[in-house]
């Protein structure tokens, strides 16, 4: 059933001063939900001093953040960087909104992604296919028992939806809990598999033919052209993933049987 409420997407575009990888994965991101006609409203957060788009878009917001003086560089600006997801909840006014959904930057919507709102539901997840939830990534919050007994695979956090009336008691109890170090790589991922498993709502998983991690798990080329959402988590550095989302990008968007943008280029 096609749920007739106002949905909003966020996203984050966060990077160093000089660096623009995020920038542009972001701008590949809101520029293929545009082209697929998501019909809510989209709001990036970034750091950079330009905005995505010179001409305003319809429908999207930008907002830019300044890093903090003493914000980690190096290898550590990434577990900072990703735990921004639910910090930036501050700035988002949830008033006139019945779902929203965060995607991150290293994603591109090949199909309209409204259908993914559908349902009565106040959460929805993506399970990452052939993985344990007890994997350092997820489990870092896991009691001993849970390590002991669980049989689910680990949740992606890069990827979820949350009714508006429970977005920011979902953002502060995933705040809380990372507040707590643990061991690992992605603590605020295992911070939102511990929320998941300790939500008292509603709360579904969307196929994994929705939401591919194709540098992750493999995948086909069809099933990737098939799918709504393409993830390109553990692509190396944001220059390789942008490489390869633009790939998918490009034949979704600019192909045509007579090749008429190639063969503009090519004269």
């Amino acid at each position: 059933m096609r749920d007739a409420g106002r949905h909003l997407i966020y996203t984050l575009a966060l990077d160093l001063p000089g660096e623009l990888g995020q920038f542009h994965l972001t701008k590949l991101l809101v520029s293929s939900l545009l082209r697929t006609r998501f019909s809510g409203d989209v709001v990036v957060f970034r750091t950079a001093p330009h905005p995505l788009f010179l001409v305003p878009r319809a429908g999207v917001r930008e907002v830019q953040l300044k890093l903090p003086r003493k914000a980690p560089r190096g290898p550590d600006f990434i577990p900072y960087a990703q735990s921004q997801k639910h910090e930036v909840g501050a700035h988002i006014d949830v008033a006139g909104y019945d779902k929203i959904m965060f995607i991150d930057a290293d994603s591109l919507a090949v199909r309209n992604v409204d259908h993914l709102f559908d349902g009565d539901w106040d959460l929805a997840v993506m399970r990452e296919g052939e993985t344990r939830i007890q994997q350092m990534m997820f489990g870092g919050y896991l009691t001993p028992e849970e390590r002991e007994q669980l049989t689910c695979g680990g949740i992606n956090s890069g990827t979820f939806a949350v009714r508006s009336t429970r977005f920011h008691d979902l953002l502060e109890q995933w705040r809380t809990i990372e507040r707590t170090p643990v061991p690992g790589y992605l603590p605020e991922q295992s911070a939102f598999n511990r929320v998941v498993l300790d939500w008292n709502g509603s709360r579904i998983d969307w196929p994994r033919t929705e939401v591919l991690l194709p540098l992750v798990i493999s995948a086909s080329y069809r099933q990737c052209v098939d799918a709504t959402l393409l993830h390109a988590a553990g692509g190396g550095t944001p220059e390789d993933r942008a490489q390869f989302l633009y790939g998918i990008f490009a034949s979704t968007f600019l192909f045509d049987s007579r090749m008429t943008l190639f063969n503009a280029m090519e004269m």
